[in-house]
């Protein structure tokens, strides 16, 4: 099976999340895709396209078997359920999901949030967006309320020299997205103190 996950995982988050509600008892596929559905609040909805292939891998790895459920009253249902290799491979796989977890929790430890925002826009309104945000940059300021629209939030930021920027163009399975990381040192080179004494926190870039 190739290689989806970070280094020293053979498996990637969707085939992870399979062979996790496997592992407490056999399922057919729309019933996966609900339950997913379910435990991320709807927040992410499955697709068909992307939990069957993930199936298939699987099944070819041996981790997973599957049989065919013929029904007269309805549609054929396919259970799948998880092999000895399946759940061997799901207890090495979390050893390393948890090691990641611990890396992440203690970035976002570090990583003190101070304001978020997320609005679907017209590219004429991102526009505009980016536009108050260049001239913020070019001024002394940044003021939030001035930038993002239908914010009455009054955010004030302050950037120093030199800014670190960051753009990434990606494709997630239908969607094309631009990730953009702005970063600079607070004024005066003085860290704002952290909540606990032992950390220190740093500006947070906007996205």
């Amino acid at each position: 099976m190739a290689a989806t996950g970070p280094r020293g995982m053979k498996i990637g988050a969707v085939s992870l999340w399979l062979l996790l509600l496997l592992s407490e008892k056999p399922m057919y596929g729309y019933e996966v895709i609900r339950e997913l559905e379910k435990r991320f609040s709807g927040y992410w909805r499955p697709k068909t396209g992307t939990i069957y292939p993930a199936f298939e891998k699987l099944e070819e790895g041996g981790l997973v078997t599957s049989r065919m459920e013929f029904r007269d009253g309805g549609l054929d249902r396919k259970h799948y359920a998880l092999t000895e290799k399946g759940r061997t491979e799901l207890s090495q796989t979390m050893s390393h999901w948890t090691k990641m977890m611990e890396v992440l929790e203690t970035y976002r430890e570090v990583h003190e949030s101070i304001f978020r925002y997320k609005e679907t826009l017209s590219k004429k309104e991102l526009a505009k967006s980016l536009v108050a945000l260049g001239e913020g940059f070019d001024g002394r300021s940044i003021e939030i309320s001035k930038v993002l629209p239908g914010q009455r939030k009054r955010v004030q930021i302050q950037p120093t020299e030199p800014v670190t920027f960051k753009l990434l163009y990606a494709k997630e399975e239908d969607e094309l997205e631009i990730h953009m990381e702005l970063k600079w040192a607070p004024a005066g080179g003085v860290r704002p103190e952290a909540k606990t004494p032992s950390r220190s926190k740093r500006s947070k870039p906007i996205h």
